[in-house]
């Protein structure tokens, strides 16, 4: 994002010609959301327009919606300056919602002075249906995200606004389309698509004929990052946002994670060193070419057994040789409980009845695990999760899986429903395995002392670490051809500290602090100011051991790690029965290990002397 005319940009911007002391009635404030833009790929895009913005201001690419992250949570945390479990929107039909106890900023605005103009354009029409479209003056749905700017531009060069909020869809779009990853062309090209848009924008802003006497706050941010082509869960690809404040009373700074710990990369039945092949793009697969070996009929038993290393749990295939977009189609796969997890599961399907069966929840935790599933097809079909039986279903009634394409790593045959992360060990047996031989070897290396031997068919290790081809130790007519997964080396698992970094929340505090309205301790905001407003003079560290107290991984399947608490706070965990596991001080961070292994939600109580606060962390 650095580049040489950056300086000449933000001059002809006007960010740096002129400085207002203390706030007045001239107080403005820009918002501009655009929807599901990962932190690291607008850093990897090209956008001139918003680096200009970052050099005359605060950034922080490491902010993060550590709640929900769907659009509806997202957009309403944004503009309410409060979580989930205030607002009340959890998905993006905003059942649920709490608006008349945690209105928006722009009713807040307007409550305090009925005189301020608002505005309000959205392209994603819920964003006004729900959030702001009663709060504000006037609220537009644009059918696209150029209409959006050419109504923006039109009201900063005819108009008298002092609050306008914008929300720009493409990027988000294009995410899903194609995936939220920088080495995807068409996401990139969306950002900087829409980096014109905020020219065009700004450029209107700064020419207004009253600006020198007006003091404007242009605020940056999104609602959520992605994954493969999703988003929604806690991953840190989807957690993580950017957040960007410029203008005349914005300190410039760059406000970044800190790193906590390092720790030697998961292995898990995995030799230390081994390459990985990770699978992270839309369509990135290895194909097995059909053969007799893969042609399974209606009588065929097998048992398949691959492992695992994700963070992410959505509807994608991870083995499998079917069209997955039904689980009536001919074939098998291996995939995710509908429609996010936590659990794995194996659909089976004879192009007129299905077979469904789920394992263990807690394999998305970023380490190494082994799903099994042996396929009596006169019987059942039974899983087995790092060597354990999870669950068994009648199969007897399936016919031909033959489908005649091959079998797929990573996606379906189709190249849909992506997975995301890595791929490792795949055996594949003719006949059913029995639970001892299962569990005795799902964590150890393949050889001929295994006692079904003679039945493997084939044996992707998946640890050649070069090439285009995936051997097969077992059959050498049964190599996989790589599509788009590559080769990587495992990274050390580094683990960061979030409690300095801005949050979704803080947008509304930050407009409403410019704004030079007072924000009241009843509001009960969860989000904080980052501008010398009219309440605060900048942040204070207070401020953020209050409110940036972080639990990560969150959900998670060991233990977990707490950052950002106040330095004299005592901590207290309950268990989901209400037991308390574990009391004392912890400094600023701490590592706990709950001593039960009962999932759920356990609750974890801060104290730090009259201040008390109770956050949750999820045990899958």
């Amino acid at each position: 994002m650095n580049h040489p005319f950056i300086i000449a940009l933000t001059a002809a911007f006007g960010l740096i010609s002129h400085s207002v002391s203390g706030q007045t009635d001239e107080s403005r404030v820009l918002i501009i959301g655009i929807d599901g833009t990962r932190s690291d790929c607008l850093e990897a895009a090209e956008t001139p327009a918003i680096d200009a913005l970052i050099a005359q201001g605060l950034f922080s690419p490491d902010a993060l919606n550590n709640d929900i992250t769907y659009s509806g949570p997202g957009w309403s945390a944004m503009l309410c300056g409060v979580w989930s479990d205030s607002h009340g929107v959890t998905s993006n039909n905003f059942t649920g919602s709490n608006f008349d106890g945690f209105p928006s900023f722009m009713k807040r605005l307007e409550s305090d002075n009925p005189e301020l103009n608002t505005h309000s354009i959205c392209h994603w029409a819920p964003i006004n249906d729900y959030v702001l479209g009663e709060d504000v003056d006037d609220a537009l749905n644009a059918p696209t995200d150029a209409a959006v700017r050419d109504a923006a531009v039109a009201i900063l060069e005819t108009g008298n606004p002092h609050a306008l909020f914008l929300h720009f869809d493409d990027v988000d779009i294009n995410g899903h389309s194609f995936g939220f990853n920088p080495a995807v062309s068409q996401y990139i090209n969306a950002i900087e698509i829409t980096d014109g848009y905020v020219a065009d924008v700004v450029s209107s802003l700064m020419n207004r004929p009253n600006y020198s006497e007006e003091n404007w706050l242009i605020l940056l941010s999104t609602d959520h990052g992605g994954i493969g082509v999703n988003h929604g869960g806690t991953t840190i690809e989807e957690e993580t946002i950017f957040f960007i404040a410029s203008g005349a009373n914005v300190a410039t700074e760059v406000i970044v994670k800190d790193t906590l710990d390092i720790l030697s990369p998961p292995v898990n039945c995995i030799a230390p060193g081994a390459a990985e092949l990770r699978f992270e793009d839309s369509g990135d697969a290895v194909f097995v070419a059909d053969a007799p070996e893969l042609q399974l009929g209606s009588e065929q038993d097998f048992t398949l057994e691959v492992r695992i290393r994700t963070e992410s749990t959505p509807d994608v295939a991870i083995i499998g040789n079917k069209d997955w977009d039904s689980g009536l189609n001919p074939g098998f796969v291996f995939s995710f409980e509908y429609p996010g997890g936590p659990a794995w599961k194996v659909n089976i399907g004879d192009g007129n009845e299905r077979a469904d069966a789920n394992g263990d929840a807690g394999v998305s935790d970023d380490q190494w695990h082994t799903l099994s599933c042996s396929f009596d097809r006169d019987g059942m079909m039974r899983l087995y999760t790092d060597g354990v039986f999870s669950s068994e279903e009648d199969i007897s009634g399936i016919g031909s899986i033959d489908v005649g394409s091959g079998w797929f790593f990573g996606s379906d045959i189709l190249g849909a429903y992506s997975y995301s992360g890595a791929i490792a060990e795949v055996r594949f047996w003719h006949g059913v395995l029995t639970d001892d031989a299962i569990s005795n070897w799902h964590c150890s290396a393949l050889d001929a002392s295994h006692p079904n031997w003679n039945a493997l068919q084939a044996h992707w290790s998946l640890t050649e670490g070069a090439g285009l081809e995936a051997s097969n130790s077992a059959n050498s007519g049964l190599e996989g051809a790589l599509q788009g997964a590559e080769w990587q080396q495992p990274e050390s698992l580094i683990t960061f500290d979030y409690s300095n970094t801005p949050r979704i929340v803080d947008i509304a505090a930050t407009a409403m602090d410019h704004m030079c309205l007072e924000l009241d301790s009843d509001w009960n905001l969860d989000g904080i100011s980052w501008v010398d407003g009219c309440n605060s003079v900048g942040v204070t560290n207070a401020q953020r051991e209050e409110l940036r107290t972080v639990i990560f991984p969150n959900p998670g399947a060991e233990d977990f790690q707490i950052t950002g608490l106040p330095p004299h706070a005592t901590i207290e965990v309950f268990d989901p029965s209400g037991r308390s596991i574990h009391q004392g001080q912890a400094g600023t961070s701490a590592r706990i290990s709950p001593h039960t292994e009962d999932q759920g939600v356990y609750l974890i109580r801060i104290v730090d002397g009259e201040k008390r606060r109770t956050l949750r962390w999820i045990r899958q």
